[in-house]
């Protein structure tokens, strides 16, 4: 990916991931500030309670009382403590659901007297007063309620890791659509702006055979401007780009740290064959056929081919080129049965140049016409050597 996508792709990172740090902390204030409102008028609903449940059970100290009220203090799930006292009577009722809840007194005794405090979680837990009207004399209901629990917190943290799974599926979507348009202009014929005059460079060939058989076919190439990139014979791509195409595909192969493999292909016959020229344009008419990147398929003589296949290892191109040799031997070209032999070689991880690849194809392809032809052979490095290699001085 090119630094401009990086520098998009991190600055809406960045964004989303304020964007739901805010958003977090706005739903959590805003359901402590619900709670702490529900929470008010809870206690309310409480001291109202006690007063009716001391006027019918006989005060608060009564056995029904203390029964009645355990009932309504079990009842509501955000109440931890509820405690009724006086300074002049101490503490008349106290129900926790933990016994650290009360700080002060740490013993509670009918002869204690003040006023009594608690243990609060900041952020998590709120109290709550309410004065009671009892024989005259004013008593304090304290409550204690917890504002934000695991219930509250939970609904928070969910949608959060949704909207962080939908923002991942998003990014991957679109990575791999960046990468394959990436991919796509890399695999772009790199010679398709040709220069005025081609016979003022130094043609690039693949073999000794394409020098000689360039030169020989004049009527195909138009004599001035710029020619196509495809020769209208076989609808391959010219000898002369193979090298430079080769260099770039290798070159974009480590930086990405993929493979790449090169096949080169031989008619397994004589050029002496009138009909050879036919031959040479079936066989890559069925070359096209197998493989549907065209613009990796070379000429590489009258009777030669060469193939590029992008991120592809030693193997898998072995098989693939396997497929079209069985499938050029079981057919009729030209009235008799035609065979092939080739020759592959591949990155296999190694930091080659575009000649050091054409050779090994090259041995390859030379190994398969000399034992027989009609044969596929994978040139296979020796790693130790090539280690060797790399470690001598120039």
């Amino acid at each position: 990916m090119d630094k401009r996508f990086s520098w998009i792709f991190l600055l809406v990172s960045g964004a989303f991931f304020v964007f739901i740090v805010g958003l977090t902390g706005y739903r959590i204030e805003d359901a402590r500030k619900h709670n702490i409102v529900a929470a008010h008028e809870q206690a309310a609903s409480l001291a109202a309670k006690a007063e009716s449940l001391r006027d019918t059970s006989g005060g608060f100290q009564s056995p029904q009382f203390r029964k009645n009220m355990r009932d309504v203090f079990d009842a509501e799930q955000r109440l931890l403590l509820i405690a009724i006292h006086s300074p002049e009577d101490g503490i008349l009722y106290v129900a926790s659901r933990g016994r650290g809840m009360i700080k002060e007194p740490s013993v509670i005794t009918p002869d204690w007297r003040g006023t009594p405090s608690y243990q609060l979680s900041r952020g998590y837990d709120t109290q709550v007063t309410r004065f009671l009207e009892s024989d005259g004399s004013q008593k304090r209901m304290d409550a204690v309620f917890v504002v934000m629990g695991r219930q509250d917190l939970y609904p928070v943290v969910r949608d959060d890791l949704f909207l962080f799974l939908a923002f991942l599926l998003v990014c991957g979507v679109l990575i791999l659509i960046v990468m394959t348009v990436q991919q796509d202009q890399a695999q772009a014929p790199s010679a398709r702006v040709v220069p005025a005059s081609p016979a003022a460079e130094a043609p690039r060939t693949a073999s000794p055979v394409t020098a000689a058989s360039a030169a020989a076919r004049p009527a195909d190439e138009p004599s001035q401007g710029v020619r196509p990139l495809q020769s209208p014979r076989t609808g391959l791509v010219w000898a002369e780009y193979l090298e430079p195409r080769m260099k770039a595909e290798l070159e974009r192969a480590a930086s990405s740290d993929q493979d790449i493999a090169l096949a080169r292909l031989r008619i397994d016959e004589p050029y002496a064959d009138a009909r050879l020229p036919l031959v040479h344009a079936e066989v890559a008419r069925l070359l096209k056929a197998s493989f549907p990147l065209h613009d990796l398929l070379f000429e590489a003589g009258d009777d030669s081919y060469a193939l590029l296949l992008p991120d592809t290892d030693l193997d898998a191109a072995v098989r693939a080129v396997e497929d079209l040799r069985k499938k050029v031997a079981s057919g009729i070209i030209e009235g008799k049965s035609r065979t092939l032999s080739a020759g592959v070689s591949s990155r296999g991880g190694r930091l080659i140049d575009e000649t050091v690849m054409r050779e090994e194809a090259e041995v390859a392809v030379a190994k398969a016409s000399r034992e027989g032809g009609n044969q596929v052979i994978g040139f296979r490095a020796d790693p130790a050597r090539f280690r060797d290699s790399l470690a001598s001085p120039a």
